[in-house]
């Protein structure tokens, strides 16, 4: 199997499941730190949205890597995405210890 079309269809998946941790992760962090209901509403709107954006771009340059076959390019799509999912996690940890 050819790199680049490892790297895409690793990225796909990568991509997938970070879309899935943001959608339920980031209303649930905004929920945490807005002072009212109508608010975190607001926010959690908001923040779905955003990921949408996100997410196209993530696919943008995923496809721009491979279609060019630049490696570097999917290489660099995906330690961006596994930041963000750690990143993601992380501060969900952090946040739950200080609800203890």
């Amino acid at each position: 199997m050819d790199t680049s079309l490892l790297l895409i269809v690793v990225n796909l998946f990568l991509i997938l499941i970070d879309a899935a941790v943001g959608w339920h992760l980031a209303p649930a962090l905004m929920r945490r730190f807005t002072p009212d209901a109508e608010t975190a509403e607001v926010s959690a709107r908001s923040m779905r949205a955003m990921l949408g954006g996100v997410v196209a771009l993530y696919m943008f340059f995923n496809c721009l890597g491979y279609f060019r076959q630049n490696r570097i390019v999917l290489l660099v799509v995906t330690g961006i995405v596994v930041t963000d999912m750690v990143a993601q996690l992380v501060v969900r940890l952090k946040v739950g210890k200080r609800e203890e």
